[in-house]
């Protein structure tokens, strides 16, 4: 049997892996070198560092790490100690690209002008933004992509950064953190965008000098930006939050159903690892709690389609959440932010919606675009 310690905002994690052994679910707060020293398996998310630290007087044998980026595991000393490692690439991809339509949805009806025939810059076109382009153009969106990796390979359709920059309507930011990518976009990047650009970003903080960021805002060359990521988490620039249309505490991929495949990539693979039949019925879990029937009507000052998305995922619920933080004591401002994330309210795929009395004109843009069940 084995002793698996698990981040308890991994979900149903205790209940996949009692079957497998005895399960430990705390805080990532409380993962620490002594709490690990017995364990065999440990699944963490991305606030917890996981490298010799806190691992060097473990007996782990396997590392999981809920998340799509794994730039808070030490690959290299996992390596050295034999210890296998999976992260669940992918399993929030949906999510995020769903945050991001909810987004521009919610541009387009605050700036007051349709998506349709505008060019959207997708930087980085891997899990997230490969999906993004496809079901963008159900949108009216022209696509530009730009994937420096994926060119190399040999990958055709991709443009270089400075056309992303010089063309754009809006950009949005899809690339790992690292080195490559460590303030990919600074002032003079900011500068060399389209006048009146929406940026976007949802995937990490560093990608975006914040700084530069905040200077680039107050000429007001850009004219929307959204961050669900920020340098410095937990304790982002307030006065950047203060300056941006929307700003969310790092939850683009966490829906209910997004969490919930990375638990289950999880499990899968440190089941077939160790030679264990699998038993946990996830199917089971997934199909629980689904969403009631929308009907739309169109409210007073809202588009059908903006009322619509207000009802499977509200941003804007998100960013007044968010801007508590402008009131928090400096202090307390890193704490706030992990409980913002820590006690995120549940949020369903859009997949997991059916939505009746669709409009005849937005029918591909709700069932290709959006991808809820059309009735």
């Amino acid at each position: 049997m084995f002793l698996t310690v698990a981040d308890e905002n991994i979900p149903h994690v205790g209940q996949a892996f009692a079957s497998i052994g005895d399960v430990r679910v705390m805080s990532a707060e409380s993962i620490t070198d002594e709490v690990c020293a017995n364990a065999d398996i440990l699944l963490v998310r991305s606030v917890t560092r996981v490298d010799q630290s806190l691992l060097s007087q473990s007996r782990v044998r396997f590392v999981g790490s809920a998340t799509a980026g794994f730039d808070h595991i030490d690959r290299t000393y996992l390596r050295k100690r034999g210890i296998q490692f999976t992260h669940a690439a992918g399993s929030n991809a949906d999510s995020v690209v769903e945050y991001v339509l909810s987004a521009l949805i919610r541009l387009s009806a605050l700036k007051m002008r349709p998506l349709a025939g505008l060019t959207l810059g997708i930087v980085g076109c891997g899990n997230i933004g490969g999906r993004l382009a496809v079901r963008a153009s159900a949108f009216g969106l022209h696509v530009l992509k730009n994937d420096p990796p994926l060119a190399s390979a040999g990958h055709s359709g991709f443009v270089d950064l400075e056309t992303i920059l010089a063309e754009s309507d809006i950009i949005t930011l899809h690339v790992p953190g690292s080195s490559d990518t460590y303030h990919l976009v600074e002032k003079s990047a900011l500068q060399s965008m389209k006048p009146g650009v929406w940026l976007l970003n949802t995937s990490r903080g560093t990608v975006i000098d914040n700084t530069a960021l905040s200077e680039v805002l107050d000429t007001g060359r850009i004219r929307a930006t959204v961050l669900d990521v920020w340098e410095n988490e937990p304790a982002p620039d307030l006065e950047l939050l203060q300056k941006v249309t929307l700003g969310t505490p790092h939850i683009a991929g966490h829906s209910v159903d997004g969490k919930l495949q990375g638990t289950v990539m999880l499990y899968r693979a440190i089941t077939d690892y160790f030679g264990i039949q699998p038993t946990w019925d996830f199917e089971r879990v997934l199909q629980r709690d689904l969403p009631p029937p929308i009907s739309v009507d169109s409210e007073p000052g809202y588009t059908w389609l903006d009322s619509l998305v207000r009802r499977l995922y509200d941003i804007r619920a998100d960013d007044t959440r968010m801007r508590v933080l402008l009131n928090t004591p400096h202090n307390q401002v890193a704490g706030k932010f992990r409980q913002l994330r820590r006690n995120y309210p549940p949020r369903r795929a859009f997949d997991r919606h059916r939505v009746t009395g669709i409009p005849s004109t937005l029918l591909r843009t709700v069932r290709d675009g959006l991808c809820v069940d059309c009735q």
